[in-house]
């Protein structure tokens, strides 16, 4: 089954979106290293990788913008025509 262009052309705004948004976030945020004494997963649980910098994104930008559009998908489908 083809995906309609609107859904490619959504998915594909998004994910620019989210890039644009990390670079941004990036060049605002500059890495500080953390000096603290406990095992590395005790780092881990509260964000710090065991080299003592922040843990940074979780997921990929074409994963979050899957989501974004499983979402809005989801909205969509659930309104209530009256």
């Amino acid at each position: 089954m083809r995906h309609s262009i609107y859904i490619l052309l959504a998915t594909t705004l998004i994910k620019a979106d989210i890039k644009h948004e990390l670079r941004l976030k990036r060049k605002l945020l500059r890495p500080i290293k953390v000096d603290l004494n406990l095992s590395a997963h005790m780092l881990m649980d509260i964000g710090i990788n065991p080299d003592g910098f922040a843990v940074g994104e979780r997921f990929t930008s074409a994963q979050k913008a899957r989501r974004i559009v499983r979402y809005l998908r989801y909205i969509k489908s659930a309104e209530i025509i009256t």
